[in-house]
Formats: structure tokens, sequence, C-alpha cells
């Protein structure tokens, strides 16, 4: 499906390049957005139907000149194209926007970028100045958002498409309540930075570089996306209060005297657990039981 020819002729790309999923280029009004824009800006579209495919578009239209790429989707649809930067080593090469059209929109509620306002989002996206930017990394595959595991973890990889589409990031919350009777600690084990390592009860994490997950949440408070480490927030079963004791350190994630909530920050971490770990990645799901987490600093340069 083409929305409007190439304005780049043979052996030319387009300055910036639109990346788009197949549910946004469906949308008639977008399409329209997108061919008016054309007139002021020398742009093209593409439509993968798999990371493999994005890969190729994006590594043969930055190799013929293109300058600026352009997410129109959600966090996944951002994620996708993140991973795909960094295995072309395209980092240094391209300045990277987003269109939030997805359910969360964590990322672009961390930026401020406009969520109601798409136009405006898509203008900003292809003329904003853009910022170096840190990525975490997570046994080789990269987010720029949060990481996230343990029951926060579980609801976003179970919640259903079309609750999805219906209810947006509030779908999240509701499938979360509908789920609390799988709320269960787990084992596990970190190490921060190449030092000791501590063993926890583990019911939820967040590996934050940004700070909103799960559709507005604020899982890591104190996260910046250019400040070389990312935030660690973990709620774990160590603690013996009441439900009040847990309600006033989540409150107060930051404090050094929690005992059920833990922040710190870090550039390197390594996660064990005995079962199997649900992690999502900018809500991507990874599951294993052993998970190498660091920072790489000024990754690209993102408009936000």
């Amino acid at each position: 499906m083409r929305i409007a020819e190439a304005s780049a002729g043979p052996g030319m790309a387009a300055k910036n390049l639109l990346i788009l999923t197949r549910n946004a280029a469906a949308n008639e009004d977008l399409r329209a957005a997108i061919k008016a824009l054309k007139t002021e800006h020398d742009l093209d579209v593409r439509i993968p139907w798999s990371r493999k495919q994005l890969r190729k578009d994006l590594g043969r239209e930055i190799d013929r000149g293109c300058r600026r790429v352009v997410a129109l989707g959600g966090d996944g649809t951002l994620n996708s194209v993140v991973n795909a930067l960094q295995k072309l080593n395209a980092g240094e090469d391209v300045d990277l926007g987003l269109v939030p059209l997805g359910t969360a929109n964590d990322f672009a509620r961390g930026c401020g970028l406009p969520q109601r306002d798409r136009d405006a989002a898509l203008l900003l996206a292809l003329t904003g100045k853009a910022r170096p930017t840190d990525l975490g990394c997570v046994n080789g595959c990269h987010f720029i958002n949060v990481a996230s595991g343990g029951f926060g973890a579980m609801v976003t990889a179970t919640t259903p498409r079309d609750m999805k589409s219906v209810l947006g990031g509030l779908a999240y919350t509701l499938h979360g309540l509908s789920r609390l009777g799988d709320l269960h600690s787990q084992t596990c084990r970190i190490a921060l930075d190449g030092g000791g390592t501590r063993a926890l009860s583990l019911t939820f994490a967040a590996i934050g570089n940004g700070r909103f997950a799960g559709g507005g949440f604020d899982v890591a408070p104190e996260a910046e996306m250019d400040d070389g480490v990312l935030d660690l927030s973990v709620v774990s079963h160590d603690w013996q209060g009441a439900p009040g004791f847990l309600v006033r350190e989540l409150m107060d994630p930051t404090n050094p005297e929690n005992e059920a909530v833990v922040y710190r920050t870090f550039e390197h971490l390594l996660l064990e657990t005995d079962q199997d770990f649900h992690l999502n990645l900018d809500g991507e799901p990874m599951v294993g039981r052993r998970f190498d987490i660091s920072v790489v600093p000024a990754a690209l340069r993102v408009v936000r």
C-alpha cells in the first residue's frame, strides 16, 4: 500500500522516512495529512511487514541519504525502529522522531510529545531538534523507555488486543485488576555495577530510561534519558508491614529507608531467577532466567 508517490528520484532517498504500521496506513485521515506534508517536506513512506524488512528498508534509505526517521505508532513500533537502527549502527547517521499512535504511548508521555494533536506531532517529528538519548540493552536487545518485569510484565503481555483498541491505556489497569489472583513473588538475585549479589523476593521490577510504563504509571520518577544511567525500581515481598505501609513506600520510592520498595541507579545490572521470568522491553515480551542489562549512553538522537 502506497500513501503517495515517492518524492525522491532514482538513486536518491528522501531526507525524511516515515515508518507506518499497517493499521496506521489504513487511516484515511492520516494518509491525507502525510500527503499534505509532502508539499513542504522531503519525505517518503515505508510500511514494513516484519522487523527484517524494516531493517532492510532503513539500511537502504540511510545509505542513499535519509537523515531523519519518524516512527508512527506506539511504544512497540518505536522499539522496532530503535533496534533496527542499532543493528545498522546508524545512531550517529540519522535523527529519530515519533508520532504516538499506540495504546499507552508511555515514551511520548515522558517526553511531553503531543498525544492528542496528531498533526502537531507530525510536524514536531519532522522539524524538531533531536537530542542525544540513552538506550537500555538487555541480552543484546535494546529499549528506549522502560523494561518492566514480574506482575506488570505479565499483565502487559496478556491484555487482549481488542480491549486495548477500545480502552487504550486503561485496558492495562482493568486487566491487571482482573489478574490480581495471579500476583505472587519470585526469588531473584541482582548485582549492580559489579557489586555484591542481593537476593530478593520480587513482585515487580522496572528498569527505566524513561519514567512511565503500563499506560501512565510513573515507575521510574527520577529517570532521565540523557544521564548515562538507568533507574531500577523494585517492589519486593521482603517486608512485614500492612498494605498501607507498602502504599506509603510506593508514594516515596526513592526513600533510602524503604523496606519493600528499592530504587537505585546503575550502569550495569545482572538479574537472575530460578524460574522463567517475564520482562517487557517497551512492551515487547522477553522470557528468561538471566538478564544482562546495561545502559548505552547517547546511542541515538531523538526528537523529544
